[in-house]
């Protein structure tokens, strides 16, 4: 098994933008409702921890927590993102010095 030598190591730090899904609870007519679909996107941007990683989707959170022991932690935050929804994805874990 590789050594861990900081939490960035295991769980890579990322910054993503993605195209988010909308709703809206509000009685609109249907012709204003298309024209806030055809007219924006509702992005989201986020720096979170890669838990994991699939062909479909990725898995970060915002927070982890004990991060002293390197094999068990909590985490926080947590999101699923399917990829085709990602617009820009920035690894950010080369900015973390080592102590």
């Amino acid at each position: 098994m590789k050594k861990v030598k900081h939490i960035t190591d295991k769980y890579p730090l990322i910054y993503l933008e993605w195209c988010d899904a909308y709703s809206n609870s509000s009685w609109i007519s249907i012709e204003a409702a298309l024209n806030k679909a055809d007219s924006e996107d509702w992005v989201t941007a986020e720096c979170g921890f890669l838990l994991k990683e699939t062909k479909e989707y990725l898995l970060f959170c915002n927070r982890l927590g004990d991060i002293v022991d390197l094999d068990d932690h909590l985490v926080a935050g947590t999101i699923k993102i399917p990829k085709t929804w990602i617009r820009k994805r920035i690894s950010l874990s080369k900015y973390i010095t080592q102590a």
